[in-house]
């Protein structure tokens, strides 16, 4: 407030976040106020020993009270008195989403590489050294009618012909293949057509999510990481600012002094311009007070800025409302705000003035590489497969050996009596 008959300054009719709450506060105090811009439209730094912006018109008394988004530090509480803090903050890092490139392995991202390993070395191979030696050893296969006279001329089943056979089922290719005869080798073909299915279903499932083009965060973990304290490591250089002459320059400056005299080419005139110069890849990141940030990139057009850990806060401290040192407002204006968090008033002003329609964190699920325990099933389908194959196997021997008398003609067509079920 000023009390002088002829005052420097305009009434104007504002709203937001602190106005709202300044006057719910003004509403339980029972006090009245008129509202004014300061001339530089800053918070308050003691430059040359004198307080300028916010701070500077309450330590002058040209105000009794500053409401905005004042810091709480410890500098400004030595010549202010300060209210309970109304939102909670500190300092976070904002860093635009870019456009990601498709990997030109993208098409093999869909399985780990255990799963292609166990696929194409050891399965596919295994599977067709068993579907050979079923098929070689069995009483009714090629092999044994070429081997007994049965089919002279006639065609041989080789190890070349069950990969390739097995190779045409896992890719649905109608490719000219050759068929087993024995039932034990029929039985494992069948299983690997089974499974076949099953892998190419999976693979074509998957491979759209990892052909999309994701868009690019760059990831930071707080002021210590690498890319603040050693940028120039980086190619190119990692750009990172702030808005100067406030609090998070000044605890920038006072812990982490070679950041600050190598962000200073960078620093921004105001958030503003700090946003434009993220989207427009100008800068990297934009180190600032964290409610603001949130709040910005809640109402960003196009949800291109994010903050980084969904918000995460670093030097955490608050926003309060400055009053006249030992003035005797700040009792009655700290029982007011914590009111208003009791009765809940505070969380709707929040959801009405804080919360916007962009959100860090997307609630939809991205695919993720498939690995062996995803697979094991069909797996162990294939091993059970091949068990079942070896005992249909011996039955199958123990079968022909047992009426192999009937069995004269299978090969040759000649009449006979035929027991075997291939």
């Amino acid at each position: 407030n000023k009390t002088d008959e002829e005052p420097d300054y305009v009434k104007k009719c504002c709203k937001g976040f602190c106005i709202d709450i300044l006057k719910k506060i003004s509403k339980s105090v029972k006090f009245t106020y008129d509202l004014y811009l300061v001339t530089n439209g800053k918070h308050g730094k003691k430059i040359n020993g004198t307080w300028n912006g916010m701070i500077g018109e309450v330590v002058t008394k040209r105000a009794y009270m500053a409401v905005g988004s004042l810091t709480i530090n410890e500098e400004r509480s030595e010549v202010v008195d300060f209210s309970v803090p109304f939102i909670e903050t500190g300092i976070s890092v904002m860093v635009s989403r870019s456009n990601g490139t498709v990997s030109p392995s993208a098409f093999l991202e869909p399985f780990s590489a255990d799963v292609w390993v166990m696929m194409f070395v050891m399965l596919l191979i295994i599977s067709a050294v068993a579907v050979f030696v079923f098929e070689y050893f069995s009483p009714v296969g090629y092999n044994r009618c070429l081997a007994d006279g049965r089919e002279p001329g006639g065609p041989s089943f080789t190890i070349g012909k069950a990969i390739w056979l097995l190779w045409g089922l896992v890719f649905n290719n109608s490719v000219p293949v050759q068929n087993p005869k024995g039932t034990t080798s029929k039985i494992m073909v069948s299983v690997w057509a089974f499974f076949a299915v099953i892998f190419l279903a999976s693979y074509t499932a998957n491979l759209a999510a990892f052909m999309i083009q994701e868009e690019y965060v760059d990831q930071v973990s707080g002021l210590s990481d690498k890319k603040f304290q050693k940028p120039n490591d980086f190619s190119p250089p990692f750009r990172f600012g702030t808005v100067p002459n406030g609090s998070t320059e000044r605890n920038i400056r006072n812990n982490y002094p070679e950041m600050h005299s190598y962000m200073v080419k960078f620093n921004q005139r105001g958030v503003d311009d700090a946003l434009f110069s993220l989207k427009t890849g100008k800068l990297d990141a934009f180190i600032y007070d964290a409610a603001v940030l949130n709040y910005m990139a809640g109402r960003d057009e196009g949800c291109k800025l994010v903050t980084i850990g969904s918000g995460k806060v670093f030097a955490s401290t608050g926003y309060g409302i400055a009053i006249q040192k030992d003035s005797g407002w700040k009792r009655q204006v700290d029982l007011a705000i914590l009111q208003l968090f009791g009765d809940g008033e505070m969380e709707e002003l929040e959801a009405l003035w804080l919360t916007g329609i962009c959100h860090n964190e997307k609630n939809e699920v991205m695919s993720s590489q498939l690995d062996i325990d995803n697979m094991a099933g069909v797996f162990y389908m294939l091993g059970a497969a091949m068990a079942l194959s070896l005992i249909t196997f011996i039955c199958e021997h123990l079968f022909y050996w047992q009426f192999r008398h009937c069995f004269i003609g299978v090969c040759s067509g000649k009449p006979g009596m035929v027991f075997s079920i291939s």
